[in-house]
């Protein structure tokens, strides 16, 4: 059993292949958007930029439906927007009915680094497809992995692999 396969493995081996290849693939775009916040020169952590991205797709949002989002407690989520209201990407306001609540937005700088990300993510997805596509990959497992390895990512197996290894002793 793989060290990952806490909830059990899929049934057969074609799911089996599926899953690592997305396994792959989800640590690829994760780089990818790490990348793309780096050279933007943004100094805003990944968790920070997700908080961002949940409110250009969700807001107003309260802080608790916020942190609802992000699987972490209110105050997790209250000690990020602190942060990001600072360096003023995100504004939170207060209805006049009730000022116990407030709500988060985002403010025009939340919004175009946002943007910025996002369309520099884009164009570095569209450019691992181009190179994926190459070979034509005949399943969509077959396309995962072919992004997988345009992107420089190392299969599942072998990631597991070196993560065995990777506290050994030199």
């Amino acid at each position: 059993m793989k060290p990952y396969a806490e909830g059990g493995t899929p049934s057969t081996a074609a799911e089996n292949e599926l899953l690592d290849g997305l396994s792959a693939l989800s640590r690829a775009l994760v780089g990818i958007t790490a990348r793309s916040l780096g050279s933007l020169d943004a100094e805003v952590t990944l968790p920070q930029y997700r908080t961002l991205v949940i409110l250009a797709a969700r807001a107003p949002l309260r802080t608790v439906d916020l942190a609802s989002s992000l699987g972490v407690h209110p105050s997790t989520a209250t000690r990020m927007c602190n942060r990001l209201v600072r360096r003023n990407l995100v504004a939170r306001r207060q209805q006049s009915d009730d000022r116990r609540v407030a709500w988060l937005t985002l403010t025009d700088g939340g919004k175009a680094l946002v943007g910025d990300v996002m369309r520099h993510r884009t164009a570095e997805i569209r450019r691992l497809l181009k190179t994926a596509n190459s070979g034509r990959p005949q399943t969509p497992t077959d396309l995962i992995n072919a992004l997988v390895t345009a992107a420089g990512e190392p299969a599942e197996e072998l990631w597991w692999r070196h993560w065995e290894e990777s506290s050994a002793s030199p």
